[in-house]
């Protein structure tokens, strides 16, 4: 399948699951939409991440060669919708050891910042919590963040944010 051609088409749930299925189990296959997502302009990289949680669904392995990578390169996309499906990636992998200090880095930056959209801090909050399942210590610094943002955000982080307090056996005041 001509990715390029295909994500020009259209963007809708049955493409993706069109192209999902020609990438199947198939690491060179993954690559090509890895590359559109960091070479191609504007609207096909949008349109290649949304791949990434669809593959994500299906094979995650695929995707491990690449956290690393995306845990690098977060930042540099503007386009909400790359980060929101980078971050959805990350908040459904353990994470290796020598990558959590990095995500948790960038994962506070994403949380605290004004500029993120709802979806990108609750992505980012579960990571930090999926590390902090293994590093009980973070739980506070969590706790605190999460307190930091209630004030400032949505219902949904509340959701979210309550969701994890029970996950880690913490209490926050809202």
């Amino acid at each position: 399948m001509n990715y390029l051609d295909q994500l020009s088409k259209e963007h809708s749930r049955a493409n993706t699951d069109e192209i999902t299925r020609s990438v199947g189990n198939d690491p060179d296959e993954f690559k090509k939409i890895i590359a559109i997502i960091y070479t191609e302009n504007a609207p096909l990289p949008q349109r290649a991440s949304w791949i990434l949680a669809s593959v994500n669904d299906r094979h995650p392995e695929l995707l491990h060669p690449y956290l690393s990578k995306f845990i690098e390169s977060i930042k540099q996309f503007k386009v909400d919708g790359i980060k929101r499906n980078m971050t959805k990636v990350l908040a459904s992998h353990n994470i290796p050891q020598k990558l959590q200090g990095k995500l948790l880095n960038l994962c506070y930056d994403l949380m605290l910042s004004s500029d993120e959209t709802v979806v990108v801090k609750v992505h980012a909050m579960q990571c930090i919590a999926n590390i902090a399942k293994y590093h009980p210590g973070l739980k506070n610094e969590l706790k605190s963040a999460i307190e930091d943002q209630l004030p400032k955000t949505s219902a949904a982080f509340y959701a979210r944010a309550k969701q994890i307090s029970k996950e880690l056996k913490m209490e926050f005041q809202k």
